[in-house]
């Protein structure tokens, strides 16, 4: 898919009180669908938001159409980018490259630094990466109870296999461009994770972290939020929105809609 194919409507019919866009960046395997619950509840506080399908390649292509869409949404005020897991590296390395009049804000969920995951048993990976596990093993990797069990299914239905070159890179040893991440960003960062995140190391999203010059939101281990409950499950994403709408500070915003829970 090309830049200029990716889809920017924003048919919420929300009204955008604060002349303010936030784009929300998916993560491997999923589409823009992902952000069902945490898109309503920015939206509600005057604030455009647009969570586009990207499908590529390379990581490289999906950067690209993600900078088209934000060069072209950016006129008259920056944007704010939100990316989970892989979207947070891909959000990363955009605002790297546009200066905070075109980019304002990045907040990173749950990405790892250097590409890396937890390890898995090769023969485990090689059956995630090809879809042969069954859901009901997989599941608990990426979501607590703290989303309830048919919003996991749900989840899990829309996945959607990536092409066979995107699969390839990231499966692969050494395609994270760490070189963009050299010195921290120019635009204000938050980075979120979980201490118990079964697909993506903590140490790893707190390396990310540093690398950024981010601030950091720590859901500490006794939480146990997953690494998908950030965006599937209503409690977590009301916190995350809360906190989300307060890192934004955007003039004219409502953050007194949500309120984070004082355990994270």
């Amino acid at each position: 898919m090309d830049g200029d194919a990716v889809d920017a409507k924003d048919n919420s019919g929300n009204a955008n009180s604060t002349g303010r866009t936030v784009i929300l960046v998916h993560g491997y395997g999923v589409r823009g669908s992902f952000w069902d619950k945490l898109k309503p509840r920015l939206e509600q506080s005057g604030i455009s938001v647009i969570a586009p399908d990207l499908a590529g390649d390379s990581p490289e292509d999906l950067a690209k159409q993600i900078e088209a869409l934000v060069r072209r949404e950016s006129p008259g005020a920056p944007v704010m980018l939100v990316g989970h897991s892989l979207g947070g590296i891909l959000c990363s390395l955009v605002a790297s490259r546009v200066d905070t009049a075109i980019v304002s804000h990045v907040a990173v969920i749950a990405a790892p630094f250097g590409g890396r995951a937890r390890k898995l048993n090769p023969i485990v990976r090689f059956l995630i990466r090809f879809r042969l596990l069954p859901q009901f093993l997989v599941r608990p990797r990426f979501f607590s109870a703290a989303t309830a069990k048919a919003d996991q299914k749900r989840w899990f239905a829309r996945a959607v296999p990536e092409s066979p070159r995107l699969q390839s890179v990231l499966f692969a040893e050494g395609w994270f461009p760490a070189e963009a991440f050299s010195s921290p960003l120019s635009q204000r960062t938050l980075v979120i994770y979980s201490e118990a995140d079964r697909i993506v190391e903590a140490s790893a999203t707190a390396e990310f972290a540093r690398a950024l010059g981010a601030e950091e939101l720590v859901f500490p281990l006794r939480r146990a939020v997953g690494h998908n409950d950030f965006a599937a499950s209503d409690g977590v994403a009301d916190e995350v929105a809360g906190e989300l709408l307060r890192f934004f500070e955007v003039e004219g915003l409502d953050t007194g809609a949500h309120a984070a829970g004082s355990g994270a």
